[in-house]
């Protein structure tokens, strides 16, 4: 294979032999086989979308592993099932996989998978909304990876540090760390993980209202992704791009890339961007004064959301849909019962929304105590 096309290539072809070939191994006493083959095919098929698949061959390896007593192995195995449940918004699953992971690691001495095992687990916690958790997580991971040596590591849990820091409104936090993470990955030549944090870097600078250095960003992340075989980086840049084009007044665009980045998370069955694709695509639905399709995108994230638990997103549809009933104008009480909904969230994650909802409400009272004179 002299380039990275025609290794895809390849292994898109021989993805269905790939696949049995672990299954044959694992059952015919070559344990070794089955866990080099699961770890050495993780992340085409993780960058891929190839969830099931992954999902297959890497509980193989973890029964293989426990058969020929080899800890290190089963350890990555149970690191990659986290991630692959994570990815497809079993969080629980996803956490007892990598806590275990991590469990084996420490036990053994492998630093590099107790940091890789810190690392997935942080970003578990972030999408729980247990900020402060996935931060101490996260940190922990990356000295570990400096310790080591490991810049791959070390830049993962950089652009990861980048999303809690971002999330909890420290942008200057956030753009230091993601800044780092993009240093690394192109020294490293790492496609999908430079594509990350320019995403991620995009997003920061649109929530600090630098639209033209957002799209710049995100585009480059969006170039980057198909390159990279990586369909679930190329829908989160298109998702990125949709928040930013209303800044810069291109509406239509904006509609264009979140329901492009839709039907991608749909393809891809990750229900969390799922949700905040329909999320976004309400606010500009709004913001073009669309506001019963509006208020259906946001009652449609709010609803996927709270089945698989992210409670970010589900603050950000109560939100969404306070502003449609209150931009009508005569749904004061309907508009307060959402505002209130996602006050309560953004608070306990102590977010820098809950400011923005607890002034929306303010108003409202104050509206109501001037039309009680």
């Amino acid at each position: 294979m002299t380039d990275p096309t025609t290794a895809r290539t390849w292994l898109d072809a021989e993805r269905a032999t790939l696949i049995s070939t672990c299954a044959y191994t694992a059952a015919h006493g070559w344990p070794g086989h089955t866990t080099r083959l699961a770890a050495t095919l993780f992340r085409y098929l993780d960058a891929g979308g190839h969830y099931p698949d992954t999902l297959v061959i890497d509980t193989h390896a973890r029964h293989a592993a426990r058969h020929a007593g080899d800890p290190g192995a089963e350890a990555c195995a149970l690191t990659q099932l986290g991630i692959i449940y994570w990815e497809q918004n079993h969080y629980g699953h996803a956490a007892d996989h990598l806590a275990h992971a991590f469990a084996i690691c420490r036990e053994i001495g492998d630093r590099s998978g107790e940091a890789r095992a810190l690392t997935h687990l942080g970003i578990v916690y972030w999408q729980q909304g247990h900020y402060q958790q996935a931060a101490d997580h996260l940190e922990q991971a990356l000295t570990l990876t400096r310790e080591i040596s490991d810049p791959d590591g070390e830049a993962l849990a950089l652009t990861c540090l980048g999303l809690v820091y971002w999330r909890q409104g420290h942008y200057q936090q956030a753009t230091d760390h993601l800044e780092q993470a993009l240093t690394l990955t192109r020294e490293i030549g790492h496609r999908d993980g430079e594509a990350s944090a320019l995403t991620i870097l995009g997003v920061v600078y649109w929530k600090t209202a630098h639209y033209q250095q957002a799209a710049q960003q995100l585009q480059q992340a969006l170039t980057l992704s198909p390159i990279g075989g990586n369909p679930l980086g190329e829908a989160r840049a298109l998702e990125g791009l949709g928040l930013v084009y209303p800044g810069q007044g291109h509406y239509q665009q904006a509609t264009k890339h979140h329901l492009q980045a839709l039907t991608l998370f749909r393809e891809l069955g990750d229900r969390s961007g799922e949700a905040r694709a329909l999320n976004g695509l309400g606010e500009t639905l709004h913001a073009t004064g669309q506001l019963h399709e509006a208020r259906n995108q946001h009652t449609t994230a709010l609803t996927l959301a709270t089945q698989i638990g992210d409670r970010y997103e589900q603050a950000r549809a109560h939100n969404g849909i306070a502003h449609t009933y209150n931009a009508t104008g005569k749904a004061a009480q309907q508009a307060r019962h959402h505002w209130h909904q996602a006050l309560a969230i953004y608070t306990k994650l102590s977010v820098p929304e809950a400011e923005d909802v607890h002034a929306h409400l303010a108003t409202l009272d104050q509206a109501a105590d001037d039309d009680g004179h």
